[in-house]
């Protein structure tokens, strides 16, 4: 018997939920040595920044792991990516905002996951088949 392959966006959000969680930990890890963790690594970010990763790693993660309908995979991909564009058209338009340390780079992250969230929720939500539950019979 073969197991069905994972979609495409379960895939990603794993990938960008445990991503977004240890880059925004260790960050958080860092700050609380004493160390100023963006000047420490250009991988790691500010306390804030860092705590929108962490936040995001959790919510992303805790979908998957509760095994969530694949509708609320599809919301919070949606959800996640609108909400990272927005970040991004921000770190564009105004220098550092909310006090973010946000540069070319993050922008750059920010523009890639934003728009690889959008691509496959879409995809996602087009690709998905009525099931005979979603199918009202006429009497």
């Amino acid at each position: 018997m073969s197991r069905a392959r994972p979609p495409a966006l379960r895939l990603y959000l794993w990938a960008v939920g445990l991503l977004l969680l240890v880059q925004g930990g260790v960050s958080l890890l860092v700050r609380a040595a004493g160390l100023d963790a963006h000047a420490t690594s250009r991988l790691l970010s500010d306390p804030a920044h860092a705590t929108i990763h962490v936040v995001w790693g959790v919510v992303v993660l805790g979908v998957l792991v509760l095994r969530a309908a694949e509708t609320a995979e599809i919301l919070v991909a949606s959800v996640f990516g609108v909400f990272y564009l927005g970040l991004l058209a921000l770190g564009l338009a105004v220098h550092h905002p909310f006090g973010l340390m946000i540069d070319a780079k993050e922008n750059v992250f920010h523009a890639v996951i934003a728009i690889a969230a959008v691509v496959l929720a879409v995809r996602a939500g087009l690709s998905r088949r009525r099931t005979p539950a979603d199918v009202v019979e006429a009497r």
